[in-house]
Order: C-alpha cells, then sequence, then structure tokens
C-alpha cells in the first residue's frame, strides 16, 4: 500500500487540507483492509504467509487513519475548525510556567490535567502503540504550526517596544526559550515529567528538524 500521503499529511499544518487528505486516503485504506480480510485457500503456504501479513499491516494502517481522524477531531472540533486545541494546550502551559502567583489548592496540576487529556496523553490509551505513535506525529505537526504561527507573528519577532525586528538567530533562540518552557520547564515544576514525556519527545524533534546546529539554545 502506497503511504506516500502520510508524510503530506503531517508536513501539512492547514486543518481543511489536512481533513481532506484524511477523507481522500483514509477510504482507500477502508477498502483495502474489506478488500484483504480473507486469506485464500489456494494458494500455497508462502502466499498465504504472505497475504497474512499483508492483512495485518493493512488492518493496522486502517487503525491508524482511524486515530488520524479522532485527533483530528481532538485538535480542530467535529466540524468547520475553528481553533487549534493542540496549540492552545501548549500555550497554556507556557502560562502555568510563567505564573507568579501562588497555586492556591493545586489549581495549576488541575489545569496540567486538562491539558493532558486535551492532547490526548492518556496513561491508559498510550499503552496501544499504534495510538502512541499517531499522536506522536500529531503532537509534531501541533509543534510545526506553533513554530509557524510564532515566525509569522510581528509582536514575536520584534525587538523591545517594536523597534526593529529580531534576526533570524535571534528568532531561533526566542522559539528555543519558548519550547523549553513548554516542554521542560511546566512539567518539571508540575512534578509531571513522565505524563508529559510523549510532549517533550514530539518538540525535541520538531526543533532538531527545524534547526538541527541549534539544539544548545534549549534548556532541558
Amino acid at each position: 500500500m502506497d503511504n506516500t500521503w502520510v508524510a503530506q499529511f503531517y508536513e501539512e499544518t492547514d486543518p481543511v487540507k489536512r481533513m481532506e487528505m484524511l477523507e481522500a486516503y483514509g477510504d482507500d485504506v477502508a477498502a483495502a483492509e474489506a478488500g484483504g480480510a480473507e486469506v485464500s485457500e489456494d494458494k500455497t503456504g508462502a502466499e498465504k504467509v504472505s497475504e497474512e501479513v499483508n492483512a495485518a499491516e493493512v488492518a493496522a494502517e486502517a487503525k491508524r487513519n482511524a486515530y488520524r481522524k479522532e485527533l483530528w477531531v481532538a485538535r480542530y472540533g467535529k466540524r468547520r475548525p475553528r481553533k487549534d486545541e493542540f496549540v492552545g494546550g501548549f500555550v497554556e502551559l507556557k502560562g502555568i510556567a510563567e505564573a507568579t502567583t501562588i497555586d492556591i489548592g493545586g489549581m495549576r496540576r488541575k489545569q496540567a490535567a486538562k491539558i493532558l487529556s486535551t492532547l490526548g496523553l492518556s496513561a491508559v490509551r498510550l499503552e496501544d502503540e499504534l495510538y502512541k505513535e499517531v499522536l506522536l506525529a500529531e503532537l509534531q505537526n501541533a509543534f510545526k504550526r506553533y513554530f509557524e504561527v510564532s515566525r509569522g507573528g510581528r509582536g514575536f519577532t520584534s525587538l523591545v517596544f517594536g523597534m526593529g525586528q529580531l534576526s533570524d538567530e535571534g528568532v531561533v533562540k526566542k522559539l528555543a526559550e519558548q519550547i523549553s518552557i513548554i516542554a521542560f520547564k511546566a512539567p518539571r515544576m508540575l512534578h509531571m515529567e513522565k505524563e508529559f514525556t510523549l510532549l517533550k519527545e514530539a518538540a525535541l524533534q520538531v526543533y532538531r528538524e527545524e534547526y538541527p546546529n541549534r539544539e544548545h539554545f534549549l534548556n532541558k
């Protein structure tokens, strides 16, 4: 089965285009699963094994696709996408880490628990390796979007009081600072590093991909 579309799906950050890909190729996956459900009895042993392996791969890909659709809905909503809940979760984590008020009644940990739920980071769900694989890819895509939005924002790339613009190196350092807060500082401050392990992995992979020689800017 040709899955080249999957790489394109995770490179694309426009939610509408991503759903169009899911709908277009998801039907092909479902059809392939239905067509390969039975292994022919008229084949040799080796041919039967090959068919069984192919059927298992098709079934696994169908399951991945179901998870992709589930996470699309969790991230953007059931109908027309209004906001990106995953990117919103990153922003909330950053706010938690930068808060200066006293944490009365452990409200920050409660807020963090809601963020975990929003991001699909359920410990029980993560026991499913296929789900974990798909969620990691979705979180990486969300970080790609976070980078895009940040780099495209004049306020983000401006110097103090909007006087001038940051250099490319300055933008990278600022992004590194924010990723450090979201993926490292917030989980550590909340004593929830284990719960946010997959988030950290996604953030690191995307940062390394975008800026392969600038990892030293991160404050881990």
